[in-house]
């Protein structure tokens, strides 16, 4: 019984220290993983199906040992004239998605696109066209690998009169992996091209009786798959605002003076916060104060203020959490700056990667 007091006693303890640190949100802004500064119209294609090898079951497959299942010859549950033409529209749409919900393109439409991209099965020069409408450059989504499967297996248990009971389930999966390529149009060069692949996998309870009937759908299990790469697709192509949460130091060595700052930020009064924990360093040099100081000053958008006051910290002690905040406050300053380059269009690091791409993308 004492054992088990102390420790609710310290869950309430810890509940109390959590409840009473105070974590402050700094906007920064992070740069797309490819530098596309100077490709910011650009024209998105539409994705073609998928034209190799793949596994398309015919039947249902049985994992199983029961005579009684033996009696039924399953279609496959996928549709499979159609499950192509439901991945390349769900790509199309992703990436596109991608590029025009984002204030950093401006983006001509897939419909538009493909009618371009189309000119080049007929000898015309698609990115001659695209640049006299604007175009800096193509960006051609393409399936690489797209694979279904499925199969149904069961789980036995005895019912109360020593009956073996079985139930049935079926198991769906969905591979999936694109590339998603930037064509310059002024050069005809690939300047950058990325891989992403998805797996997702549904399992739920399956009557031979009625096959068809489903609480997930293959389009479903291939829009799942599909979605699972967009957080890596905006990561590479669009930049972004990001917010890092802080944590305030604790009060120790404890000063007094400094407590109603404590409670001034837990109540958002971040100005008062600041000017109590500013005069405790100055006066004092409170670690403590000077760095929850540089925190509000930095959650103020002035991180180059926030990182001149914690160098006169750091030149004063040497504090290991005064050191990590100044790193990681270095480095939103870095990403800071490269996302500002990306906007104004100042510099482009991505790299030529081969020439004449249009036949190896568009088939």
């Amino acid at each position: 019984m004492k054992k088990r007091n102390l420790i609710v006693l310290l869950v309430l303890a810890l509940f109390v220290m959590a409840s009473c640190s105070t974590s402050l949100g700094i906007r920064y802004q992070q740069p797309s993983n490819i530098n596309m500064a100077n490709y910011r119209n650009v024209a998105v294609a539409s994705a073609t199906k998928y034209s190799g090898n793949q596994r398309l079951p015919m039947f249902l497959r049985f994992d199983i040992s029961d005579p009684t299942i033996q009696l039924y010859t399953i279609f496959s549950t996928f549709d499979f004239n159609n499950v192509n033409e439901r991945a390349a529209a769900e790509v199309s749409n992703m990436v596109s998605k991608v590029f025009t919900q984002s204030s950093y393109y401006s983006v001509m439409p897939n419909s538009k696109t493909d009618t371009y991209l189309d000119l080049y099965r007929i000898g015309k020069d698609p990115s001659k066209l695209l640049r006299e409408d604007g175009i800096d450059a193509v960006i051609i989504p393409k399936i690489t690998r797209f694979y279904n499967d499925e199969y149904v297996d069961a789980s036995y248990s005895t019912d109360s009169n020593g009956n073996k009971v079985a139930k049935y389930y079926i198991h769906r999966s969905v591979d999936i992996a694109i590339t998603v390529t930037v064509l310059d149009t002024a050069t005809d060069r690939i300047v950058a091209s990325k891989e992403y692949s998805a797996y997702e996998y549904d399992v739920e309870l399956f009557d031979p009786k009625f096959p068809y009937i489903f609480s997930v759908t293959q389009s479903d299990i291939v829009t799942r798959a599909v979605s699972d790469m967009i957080s890596s697709v905006v990561a590479d192509f669009v930049p972004t605002t990001k917010t890092a949460y802080i944590d305030f130091m604790s009060n120790k060595p404890k000063n007094e003076s400094v407590k109603p700052a404590y409670k001034a930020a837990e109540n958002g009064d971040y100005s008062y916060a600041l000017n109590l924990f500013m005069s405790a360093w100055n006066t004092e040099k409170h670690v403590p104060s000077g760095y929850n100081a540089a925190v509000i000053i930095a959650c103020n958008g002035d991180i180059d203020g926030a990182l001149y006051l914690l160098d006169e910290v750091r030149s004063m002690v040497n504090n290991s959490e005064v050191n990590k905040l100044y790193v990681n406050l270095l480095n939103l300053k870095k990403k800071n700056e490269a996302a500002a380059e990306q906007y104004s269009g100042s510099a482009n690091t991505a790299t030529n990667i081969a020439t004449s791409p249009y036949e190896f993308l568009l088939n």
